[in-house]
């Protein structure tokens, strides 16, 4: 079992396998997100032919979990979680994160505001899109041993 799928299930988010030609597993969720590591989204953003020129965005940012002292119990940026987003969302919620989030005390409350702004971006729903993603993002910080 991959990093993703580990934390996919410790966030108990309900899921299933997308089916593609991607060599890498690549995971549907109940709020229509799709989750794979950075790797395997980044590569299927360019042959996918319905999400050309959507991000590959890290559920939880490298540089927190850098920032936090913890980055040392996790796979590299490049294997741990990512959600497929259209660019302008992922835009957004970078521009957030970068300019706000980080300045709140509580980070997990800084990412709930930053993926907020999503909205229903995958016709998943916009609140179960926000409650997948911080079901994730309170895996992460579980798996360090922080929660």
């Amino acid at each position: 079992m991959d990093f993703v799928e580990r934390i996919l299930k410790d966030s108990r988010v309900r899921y299933r396998e997308y089916r593609c030609n991607s060599p890498s597993p690549i995971w549907l969720t109940s709020g229509n997100q799709l989750i794979s590591s950075y790797n395997a989204l980044s590569r299927f953003a360019i042959v996918g032919p319905h999400y050309r020129g959507w991000h590959a965005h890290h559920v939880v940012e490298a540089q927190d979990l850098e920032r936090l002292g913890v980055a040392a119990k996790f796979p590299t940026c490049e294997e741990q979680p990512t959600v497929l987003l259209p660019q302008a969302a992922h835009i957004r919620v970078n521009s957030f994160l970068y300019k706000q989030a980080r300045r709140n005390a509580d980070l997990l409350a800084g990412y709930a505001a930053a993926h907020s702004l999503m909205g229903n971006y995958c016709g998943g729903g916009a609140q179960r899109i926000r409650e997948e993603l911080m079901a994730i993002a309170r895996a992460h910080f579980r798996w360090a041993g922080l929660m």
